[in-house]
């Protein structure tokens, strides 16, 4: 088998990008699978918010000031993500 410069160079090239695209590939996939949002039915949710919401009987005052807290900043900031999604829709 005859070697040439230009055929190493090439060899060279072929063997460095296959393995980026392979072991990008990988990567790839895996953090997609990954970084995707955990889509649940709404129906679920809502009965897991009941169970919940049955167990407040349990908690004290101090810590139902706590939940309002947490349940009014995760209300705005599903608010201002829904309205970030419609302008970049209108885009």
């Amino acid at each position: 088998m005859p070697r040439n410069g230009v055929s190493e160079i090439i060899g060279a090239v072929w063997i460095v990008l296959g393995s980026m695209l392979f072991f990008g590939a990988i990567v790839a996939t895996i953090t997609a699978y990954f970084m995707r949002p955990l889509q649940r039915p709404s129906r679920q949710i809502i009965d897991t918010i009941e169970y919940n919401l049955e167990q407040l009987d349990d908690l004290s005052v101090e810590e139902l000031k706590l939940l309002k807290q947490t349940i009014d900043s995760l209300i705005e900031h599903m608010e201002r993500l829904k309205l970030k999604k419609i302008a970049t829709n209108r885009k």
